[in-house]
Parts: C-alpha cells; structure tokens; sequence
C-alpha cells in the first residue's frame, strides 16, 4: 500500500473513531431519563456516572505517556478502543447501577487512551487542517449520538440497542485500526526530541491553554440557555435554538478550516480566532435582550479553530519524543477545566444572580487569549 493510500486510511479511520467518541459521549443526556427509571436513581446520579466516566479518562490520558513509551501508538489505540468498546457494551448490556458505574469507568479509560493517542499521532502526521476535521468529526458525533439512542426509544423503548450499536461500530473500526496496526508506527514518531527539555514551569504554562479554552467552550455552551431563557425570557425554542446555533457554528467552522488550514500560521489563526470569540462574548453581554444571542454563533465560530491547532503545535513545542506524555497531560487538564469552570462560573451566578454570566463569559475569553499569547512560541532549546 502507497504511503499516501496508508496516510489517508488512517486518517479516515480517526475520522471514524472520533465520530464514535462524540457519539458516546452526546447520547447519556438522552438515555438519562430512561436508565434512571429502569435501575430506580435519581436525576442526580448522573453526576456519579461522569464522575467515573472522568476518572477513567484523568487516569487514562495522564498516564499516556508511560503506555505509549512500553505499546507504542497502535498498542495504546488497541488497547483503547477494546477498553472503550467493553465500557460501551457495557452501557448495553448492564443490568444493575454498580456494572453501570463501572461501564463508564471503563468507557471512561478507554476514551482516554483513544483519544490521546488519536491526537498525539495527529499532531506528528496531519496537518492542521485534518486535525480539524477530527474534532469536527467529534461534533457530528456528539450530534448523531442522541438521534441514534432518540430512534433505540422510539423502537423499542429502551437505550439499550442505541449503546449496542455504537459498542458494534466501535468494534468494526477496533478491527480496521488492529489491521493496519503497523501504519500507526512512523519515523517521525520514533526520532528523538529535536528541542532541548523546557522548564518545569513552562510545561505547566502550556497545560493552562487547554484547561481555560475547555473550560470556557463548555461553559458558554451549558450556560448560554439559562442566560437567553431564564434571566433574559427567550422561549424555550428560541434559547434552545441559539444554543445549537453556537454548537453549529463551532462544527462548521471546524469542517471549513479543515481544507483551507494548513494554508495559514497556526499562530495567527489562534489570534484572530479568539479574537472573534471575544467579539462574540462582547456582543452577547453588550446586547442584553434578544439582539445580544448573536454573538453565540460568533463566538462558537471563532472557537472552532482553537483546541485543533493547539494541539498542533505540541510537537514543535515539545519534542516529538515528549508529544505523546505532554499530550496526555494537555487533555488531562481540558478535561478538568470542562469541569471546573462551568462550575465556578455557576457558583458566581448563583451568587450575583444569572446577569453576571455574559460578562463572565467575556472576561474568561480574554484571559484565554492572554495566555495563548504568552505560550504561543515554542520552548527555546537550553544553552
């Protein structure tokens, strides 16, 4: 097989499985309902299975770096996705709360070791366009996922058979990946570091980049609803759909920057896309009615590109031979920040009331332009 032929069935098969990951992760919202009534939970115990879903991943990608160093890529995407495809059957197949906590574990680890590993690789053999189509092919994921376990309801009545089928797709692509295990090996992988070891300090200020830009991606979207309804009196369908509004420009900007990105600096691609985020978040403060909700498509818009080409750049920051520890650690901290931030902002607006959302939205986007400008050159080889 051509090297362009391997490089291009490669990269359809991270098509492929990122489209699974945002399968996963969209459908347990819908599926929600229905697991609570037939294991007798809580609507909050729900918490309890993202935590567990978490901990797997934390665990997972900030120990990537030691499984690569002992199974190499194709190894740790192997082992990945036979963790992520026993974790999603086991969503399925579970009868009882405590083999479903455990499914999301093991889910959870699975998604870890795919997903880093999916995106260390990127970063060395794509070009910053592909990387983009990746994670807009998450976003098509995130999109089919609940229609997928929507049609497993309305057939028959349970969630069940829409787990089953993402756990089969999953297994199909294990197969292909296990088929063509030799291909995730390169040169350019296998040579050493070609830049001298950064800082301590410096490590942890490239770490922050990923944690804000999570944090504030998914912080807009998971408040912008109870800001346009609750606080400004949006319908339902009017909040809710701005809302996919901002999740559709972000996906579409992806797809858009994935055949014209590696035609552009990287650099300066982040700067004038947070710089349009900015104006976004600008626009959904400065306009406190109706009007002001614009500014979520915008803003999703200038977020697309952001989380793709950061992480592009971990290489030549890096190290080729330290890209795949860094990068596990840079996942690791998007995943706390998803978490932290969200929350810190709900904490405030449970405080000053849900007004203070906009502008806590704004000043977050420029604090994650301030530090991308601060990590945005690649750590300087020592004297």
């Amino acid at each position: 097989m051509s090297g362009r032929r391997v490089a291009s069935t490669l990269l359809a098969l991270a098509l492929a499985v990122f489209v699974i990951l945002g399968g996963i992760d969209g459908s347990l919202g819908v599926a929600w309902p229905s697991i609570r009534t037939e294991l007798d939970r809580g609507i909050s115990d729900l918490g309890l299975i993202l935590a567990a879903a978490s901990a797997g991943y934390l665990i997972a990608s900030t120990g990537f770096g030691s499984i690569h160093s002992r199974l190499g890529t194709a190894g740790a995407l192997i082992a990945g996705g036979a963790l992520l495809m026993a974790g999603t059957a086991g969503y399925a197949l579970s009868p009882t709360w405590s083999l479903l906590a455990l499914s999301a574990a093991v889910a959870g680890l699975g998604g870890g070791l795919v997903d880093t590993g999916m995106n260390h690789h990127a970063a060395l053999e794509f070009d910053v366009g592909s990387i983009n189509l990746l994670h807009a092919a998450y976003g098509i994921g995130a999109t089919a996922g609940p229609l997928l376990i929507t049609a497993s309801l309305t057939m028959s009545g349970t969630w069940r058979g829409g787990y089953g089928a993402l756990a089969a797709t999953q297994l199909v692509v294990l197969l292909a990946i296990w088929r063509g295990r030799h291909g995730w090996s390169t040169e350019r992988e296998r040579s050493g570091d070609d830049l001298a070891s950064p800082r301590r300090v410096l490590l942890l200020l490239y770490l922050v980049p990923f944690l804000m830009y999570t944090g504030v991606e998914v912080a807009t979207g998971q408040w912008a609803f109870s800001l346009l309804h609750e606080y400004r009196g949006l319908t339902t369908s009017a909040a809710g759909a701005w809302v996919a509004a901002y999740w559709g420009a972000l996906t579409a900007g992806r797809l858009l920057f994935g055949f014209v990105g590696d035609r552009v600096n990287a650099v300066v691609t982040l700067r004038v896309s947070l710089v349009t985020a900015i104006i976004g978040a600008l626009l959904l403060w400065w306009a406190p009615v109706a009007e002001g909700a614009i500014g979520l498509p915008v803003a999703g818009l200038g977020f697309a590109v952001v989380f793709p080409t950061l992480v592009s750049l971990t290489p030549g920051r890096m190290g080729r031979g330290r890209s795949a520890r860094m990068m596990g650690y840079q996942l690791a901290a998007a995943n706390i920040g998803a978490a932290t931030i969200p929350w810190a902002l709900g904490l405030l607006a449970e405080a000053k009331g849900l007004a203070i959302l906009a502008p806590g939205l704004f000043v977050a986007a420029v604090l994650l332009l301030a530090v991308v400008l601060a990590t945005s050159r690649p750590a300087s080889p020592s004297r």
